[in-house]
C-alpha cells in the first residue's frame, strides 16, 4: 500500500485466523511464546474468541495504515469469511445458540459475514438483505475500479456496487452452489433465495423457518411452488457444471463396494 499509495492498488489478504487449531494468541492471558502450538488438530474451542479478537486487531492495523497513508476515503475494504464456523464452536446470535457447520450445506456452513467499508461513500449503518455470491466480487471490484470486463468473458457474477452506493442495483433472484470435498456422491448442489432452497436430490426447504433444514417441504404454497419451478430451471441450466473428471471419479466410486 505504501508503494502504490499514489495510484490504484488491489490487496488480497487471506488470514489463517480463525481456522483451527484453536490456540492462544499473543494477546491471550495464557500465551506462551515458547509453545509449539496445539498438540491436536482442533485445539481448544475456548480460544476461538481470542482468535476472533486478534483477527479484528489485524484488520484494524490495515485500516489504520490506510488512514495514515491518506487513502482511506478512496479505498473500498471488503471483509468476508470463506465458510461457516467449525463444528466445535458454538456462538450466540439473536439470543440463540448457533453451532458451527463447516462443510455442511445449511446456513451454518454456507452463510458468512460480508462487511463493506468505504467512509464517505457507503452510508454508516447501511444494511442490505440482497443475496451476494462469491462470483459477484469480480464484477463488483471491476466496476469500482472502472475496469471493463471483456465482452468475450462469460461470468456468473453480478456487481453489488450499486447497493453499496445506496441504489437499487440488480439484486440476485437466486444463488447456485456446487460443493465437493472429494468427488462423486459427496458433491452437494443446490439453488436458494432468501427463503427457499432446492437440492439436486429434490429436497426442498423453507430455510427462513427451518434454518437447519430438518423438514423438507411436501405441500407447497403458490409462493413456494413458484420458487421451486424457478430453481429447477436453474439446476437444469447448470446440469453440466460438474467437471467431467470429477463426474467420472464419482461413477468409479459408486461402483466400488463399501468397506464394512
Amino acid at each position: 500500500m505504501e508503494t502504490n499509495k499514489d495510484k490504484p492498488f488491489f490487496v488480497y489478504y487471506p488470514m489463517i485466523l480463525t481456522h483451527c487449531p484453536f490456540a492462544p494468541t499473543p494477546d491471550s492471558a495464557d500465551w506462551d511464546p515458547k509453545s509449539y502450538g496445539s498438540k491436536s488438530y482442533k485445539g481448544d474451542a475456548k480460544y476461538f474468541g481470542d482468535m476472533v479478537t486478534y483477527m479484528d486487531k489485524i484488520v484494524g492495523r490495515i485500516t489504520a495504515k490506510l488512514d495514515a497513508l491518506g487513502v482511506r476515503e478512496n479505498t473500498l475494504v471488503l471483509f468476508v469469511g470463506d465458510n461457516g464456523t467449525d463444528k466445535p464452536v458454538v456462538s450466540v446470535m439473536d439470543g440463540r445458540e448457533v453451532a458451527g457447520g463447516k462443510r455442511l450445506m445449511t446456513d451454518a456452513g454456507t452463510r458468512v459475514p460480508l462487511i463493506a467499508s468505504w467512509p464517505g461513500t457507503i452510508a454508516k449503518g447501511f444494511v442490505t438483505s440482497d443475496l451476494v455470491d462469491f462470483s459477484d466480487f469480480l464484477p463488483t471490484l471491476c466496476e469500482t475500479a472502472g475496469a471493463p470486463i471483456p465482452p468475450a468473458l462469460t461470468i456468473d457474477g453480478e456487481s453489488f456496487l450499486p447497493q453499496l452506493l445506496g441504489q437499487e442495483g440488480t439484486p440476485r433472484e437466486w444463488i447456485y452452489s456446487w460443493y465437493n470435498t472429494g468427488g462423486g456422491p459427496r458433491g452437494r448442489e443446490w439453488v436458494r433465495n432468501q427463503r427457499y432452497k432446492l437440492y439436486r436430490t429434490g429436497k426442498f426447504y423453507d430455510i427462513r423457518n427451518d434454518v437447519l433444514e430438518q423438514q423438507p417441504l411436501q405441500a407447497l404454497s403458490p409462493e413456494a411452488q413458484e420458487a421451486r419451478t424457478l430453481f429447477e430451471g436453474v439446476l437444469n441450466t447448470y446440469k453440466d457444471a460438474r467437471p467431467a473428471s470429477v463426474a467420472a471419479k464419482g461413477k468409479q466410486n459408486a461402483k466400488k463396494p463399501r468397506k464394512k
